[in-house]
Order: C-alpha cells, then structure tokens, then sequence
C-alpha cells in the first residue's frame, strides 16, 4: 500500500487535530456558561447533522438567535472538521473489512490510475475536493469530502484543510448572503 502522509504531516496532522479539538472543547466550555448560547448551540448542532447540514447556517437570521449566522457557520466548520479527524482516525479499520475494504482498495486503485494518467488531475485534488464541501448540496460535507480526500489519496492533514476549506468558505458565503439578504428586506 502507498503511504500517503510523510512523519511530518502526521505530526503536523496531529497538532491539527489537537488544535480543532481543544477549540471546539473550549468553546463548548465557553457557551455552556450561557445558558441560552448553550441550549442554541446543542439544538442547532443536532439539526445541523440530522437534517439542515449546512443550511442551518439560516437559522441565525431569524429573531431572537444569539449565535446568529456567523456563530453558526462557524459551528458548521467545527462540526465538519471534527467528523473529518473522527472518520481519518478510523478509516483505516474500515479498509480492513472484507468487503468494505475491498470496495476502498478497488476505487483508489481507479483513482490512482487516473491521477497517473492525468498528471494535471494531481495538483488540483485538494481544491476538488474543497470545492465538493463547498457545494450547497445534500452528502457534500464533512463525511463524503473525507472519504473523497482518503479515495483520492490525500493525506490526512491535506484532507482536513480541504474540508475546513470547503466547509468555511460555505459557511462564510451563507452567512454573508444570508446577512445581505436580511439587512436589504429590513
């Protein structure tokens, strides 16, 4: 098997994870001090993976939110980058299933061959697959971009910023448009 990430992208990786991790934690600890922030919070972020993934980002603009759009594209960041370290952490495992893994190995192995033949296809991956996650569109985010970042052969670290790429430009724009919309009605 190709090895996909050098001693030093494994580490830097790892500094990553440990960064998006401890700030999620510590914004957590930050809004459970608020009782209204911190029951927003929990409510957007179980409707956000159950149902609205990166609409809820709208939810914001309505009357009476305090995390507002911004706070809740930057919680639709967070979610994304914290199930991409949760599924590049067990992805591996999942390649040693019987037919899961198989299925993995086969589709990287297409991949590899095309990115071979297409030498282009090579440098211009990483923004694939963030733009894939930027897609306003249903299986777009965090999970689906990172199984696209490990098929294509990204490493781990390159797969994480390509996520929070996609997922933080998403949110930016929704928040933006989102923002321009409700000051032009009022």
């Amino acid at each position: 098997m190709a090895r996909y990430e050098s001693p030093l992208e494994r580490l830097l990786y790892r500094l990553a994870a440990l960064g998006v991790m401890g700030g999620s934690a510590v914004l957590l600890w930050w809004l459970y001090a608020d009782n209204l922030l911190w029951s927003e919070t929990v409510e957007s972020a179980g409707a956000s993976v159950a149902i609205a993934g990166k609409y809820i980002v709208f939810k914001g603009l309505r009357a009476g939110s305090n995390l507002g759009p911004y706070g809740l594209a930057l919680l639709v960041l967070l979610i994304d980058l914290n199930i991409c370290i949760a599924l590049t952490s067990g992805v591996k495992h999942l390649e040693r299933a019987p037919a899961l893994g198989r299925w993995i190995r086969l589709a990287r192995r297409r991949t590899k061959l095309v990115l071979d033949a297409n030498p282009g296809l090579q440098g211009t991956a990483f923004f694939g697959v963030a733009l894939f996650v930027f897609l306003p569109l249903p299986a777009t985010g965090g999970v689906m971009g990172t199984f696209a970042a490990r098929l294509i052969g990204l490493s781990r670290l390159a797969g994480l910023g390509a996520v929070g790429l996609g997922a933080g430009g998403i949110g930016l724009v929704f928040a933006l448009l989102g923002q321009t919309l409700k000051d032009n009605f009022e």
